[in-house]
């Protein structure tokens, strides 16, 4: 997979999507965090990390039920760029400029309104002696190459020990694909008790990937939520219903023995599923784009 995740817009069509009503009341109670984001269960897939054992959220960030899309983030920002989806209503950039915000370079917090004036999450990797990606970083590296607690979502907003996976934690997750004590569903309808198929507000039928472990039964269900941005015209929904996009916590750190292949801290790591049920490993996606997060804890 390519370094950049690029789009040809005129083939892609805006979908509106989430739940059709963001005011009703959640049908989770919080009991941690901001007091309004529905707080999941941790479920053990028995996924174990440096030593730890990593249980995954039931939702999406955001989200209400199973089967959600949750929020969209750019990585490292806490919270939306809008105040609703359905109807969607873009947050103004200030009280006296009328434009508003889209996720995009132009409104990423750590851009400076553009992809090679990132002002935070700078590595310090070097080449021949020389930081590799001055151009982009021109205030030089700041070695920050994960989120820091500040600026992860999950963290603000669910408390506790809930945070963002990182991306060797999403690679432990993608290691059970193919052992025979893990079953992997790639789109798995979703459906409510009576067994009826459920759809998003524009009528697309929910579908993602599912993750059992069969021998305790624990599973996780990753709507195809699709990802948010660039470009004004299309500002949110691209391949909702068909491609699932989950970010990380990790920065695009790995180094390439090609100089015109090296990483940028343009990118960060994400999990990625597409409709051929593929799993792109590793996937990396503009920064400033808007992807849905699954949180974990521990």
């Amino acid at each position: 997979m390519k370094k950049f995740l690029y789009f040809s817009l005129a083939a892609l069509m805006l979908i509106a999507i989430t739940s059709c009503d963001k005011t009703e009341p959640h049908k989770k109670k919080p009991v941690e965090g901001d007091g309004v984001t529905p707080v999941p269960e941790a479920v053990d897939l028995g996924i174990v990390v440096r030593g730890k054992n990593i249980k995954w959220a039931s939702l999406n960030l955001g989200a209400e039920n199973y089967y959600d899309y949750g929020d969209w983030y750019a990585w490292g920002e806490t919270i939306p760029y809008y105040s609703s989806i359905w109807p969607l209503v873009w947050i103004k950039r200030n009280e006296t400029d009328e434009s508003t915000l889209r996720y995009n370079w132009e409104s990423y917090i750590y851009a400076n309104g553009s992809k090679n004036k990132l002002t935070k999450y700078c590595p310090d990797n070097e080449i021949d002696g020389t930081f590799w990606d001055i151009e982009r970083c021109p205030e030089g590296p700041d070695g920050l190459t994960a989120l820091l607690p500040d600026d992860d979502p999950v963290r603000q907003r669910l408390g506790g020990k809930w945070r963002m996976p990182t991306w060797e934690e999403f690679d432990a997750l993608m290691q059970t694909k193919g052992n025979e004590d893990y079953e992997w569903k790639f789109k798995v309808r979703a459906t409510d008790e009576e067994g009826n198929e459920l759809s998003d507000c524009s009528g697309n039928r929910y579908t993602g990937l599912r993750i059992t472990r069969l021998s305790t039964g624990a599973s996780i269900y990753l709507p195809a939520a699709g990802l948010s941005g660039y470009d004004n015209t299309y500002p949110i929904g691209f391949y909702c219903a068909s491609w699932g996009f989950y970010w990380s916590s990790t920065l695009d750190t790995e180094a390439y023995s090609n100089r015109e292949n090296l990483p940028s801290p343009q990118n960060a790591r994400a999990f990625h599923f597409d409709q051929n049920e593929r799993c792109i490993s590793p996937g990396w996606v503009w920064r400033c784009y808007g992807m849905s997060i699954r949180p974990v804890t521990e």
